[in-house]
């Protein structure tokens, strides 16, 4: 039988590995302003697609899957929320990224009957140069309850002139897609795709419950303390580390506090984002935060990549816009209340830079 750890920790990280995905923003249609196609392949969370498209009027999200798709909806963090959530059959529901490009396709009718149609093939037959990318998906959410990190390996755009434009019907109506800068240069489409997707969730919020027992084969002690927490497997591994450790809250003399630093890493790239924390007892509660502080720095990527992420800012510092506080009850089992919240206005650069920002 396995043991959990004794050490009262109030940090949770989980890793929920994606097969792969493909979306664009929809320049104008009058209904949706975003598509995108996931792909999921994994023996807990099932295997099939799931497509999400995004309303223009009210940035809710509504959620279409296969029923072998097993994703719970309280995890689903996006813009301003789900819309509808709703198991399907799909008329044509196909995507496949390989090393030569994307092949995508999707058919089924939405809540409302229209039909929804949309065709990316971008395959020429030569291996792609592609890069990582830590997707700007918490910028965009309002009501955030944890720090939702997508962190997308093999990422790419789509490229232009193949036999197949890129094509998206909304009940038999064209839309067009949003624009990056420079296309006659780059000759890319706005339309985004990743094979494999690592979707982070750190310090998902509580309203009281029993803090989760941290699993000593994801943990590395030290002093008395947790300086790293580790989820995920193989290419999916991510690490949360903690410098210096962090104490176990419970034996924290009443008065007494810690502060030190936070980065969460993914295998093979620098750090995706950090900050500090702090955690004080006052009594039988321990107070406990965390600020992110550090934006998002690319590394070695495709140049293509490194320009867009500089010339659209949210890509870099989004992160920084997020700050969690937490209360810790001690006793036989420890409970706690936490919260995220957003600290700066919604940022909209790539919006405006693309020309899909949301018309009013």
């Amino acid at each position: 039988m396995r043991h959990h750890t004794s050490v009262v920790c109030p940090f949770t990280l989980v890793v929920e590995p994606m097969a792969r995905l493909a979306n664009c923003e929809l320049v104008d249609d009058p209904v949706y302003e975003a598509l995108e196609l996931q792909w999921f392949d994994d023996a807990e969370l099932g295997t099939g697609l799931l497509v999400l498209l995004s309303r223009r009027e009210d940035r809710r999200v509504d959620v279409y899957l296969e029923p072998s798709v097993r994703i719970d909806p309280s995890r689903f963090e996006i813009g301003a929320g789900i819309g509808t959530w709703t198991s399907t059959t799909f008329d044509v529901g196909r995507l496949e990224v390989a090393e030569d490009g994307v092949d995508a396709e999707v058919r089924f009718h939405d809540r409302d009957g229209r039909l929804i149609e949309a065709r990316f093939d971008d395959r020429g037959g030569r291996r792609r140069r592609r890069g990582r990318l830590l997707a700007p998906v918490g910028s965009g959410i309002d009501a955030p309850r944890s720090l939702l990190l997508v962190h997308l390996h093999g990422f790419d755009l789509l490229r232009r002139g193949g036999p197949n434009a890129p094509e998206v019907r909304i009940d038999g109506r064209l839309a067009s897609t949003g624009v990056l800068p420079g296309r006659t240069l780059h000759r890319r489409e706005l339309v985004k795709y990743a094979s494999p997707v690592d979707v982070i969730t750190l310090n998902q919020a509580s309203d009281g419950a029993a803090l989760p027992p941290l699993d000593p084969s994801s943990v590395r002690p030290a002093d008395g303390g947790v300086e790293a927490i580790v989820a995920g497997e193989g290419a999916h591994r991510v690490r949360l580390e903690l410098r210096p450790a962090f104490p176990d809250v419970a034996a924290l003399a009443d008065g007494a506090g810690a502060v030190g630093s936070w980065r969460v890493y993914a295998e093979g790239v620098p750090p995706l984002t950090g900050g500090s924390w702090m955690a004080i007892r006052r009594g039988e509660q321990v107070h406990v935060g965390m600020e992110v502080t550090e934006r998002w720095r690319p590394g070695r990527v495709p140049l293509l990549i490194a320009l867009v992420t500089r010339v659209v800012p949210v890509f870099r510092r989004w992160p920084t816009t997020y700050r969690w506080r937490a209360t810790v009850t001690l006793g036989d089992e420890p409970t706690m209340v936490s919260r995220w919240e957003r600290t700066g206005d919604r940022d909209d650069s790539y919006g405006r830079a693309t020309g899909s920002a949301a018309h009013g």
